[in-house]
């Protein structure tokens, strides 16, 4: 079982000769729906599909959890909240501010990319709230 690797999970998930990894990520939350999805591509055996799904969402994966990687949690909930999982985007002990507005910007446009928007007008009016609040 290979865990943890929120960078090259693609090649992981879907294995070689020597195995395969469970898929025990950090990273599923945040790309959900992608993840079902390519899941459900790769069980039907269609890897090229597999592949096309999930290949947009390492970048985010790798911006979520660049360092410091503690982090990575200010970027999940920040895409919960685009995503209108929750009414607000704030933590427990104000770890929302634990990345700045620029980082939150490229999350964003890399959720887009990746299709992970749910309802990309909804996401957008919840930016501009993020980028007013900070005076952008």
């Amino acid at each position: 079982m290979y865990t943890g690797d929120d960078f090259h999970y693609p090649q992981l998930i879907r294995g070689d000769e020597q195995g395969y990894s469970h898929a025990l990520l950090g990273i599923f939350d945040a790309i959900a729906p992608a993840a079902a999805a390519a899941l459900q591509a790769l069980d039907h055996g269609d890897l090229q599909r597999y592949q096309a799904i999930l290949a947009p969402t390492v970048p985010l994966a790798r911006h979520i959890f660049q360092e410091p990687t503690y982090y990575y949690k200010t970027g999940v909930v920040f895409l919960a909240y685009l995503n209108g999982h929750q009414p607000y985007f704030s933590m427990v002990g104000g770890l929302e501010t634990a990345r700045p507005v620029s980082h939150l910007v490229r999350l964003f446009l890399l959720a887009d990319q990746a299709g992970l928007l749910l309802d990309p007008a909804q996401a957008a009016a919840r930016m501009q709230r993020i980028l007013a609040t900070a005076g952008r």
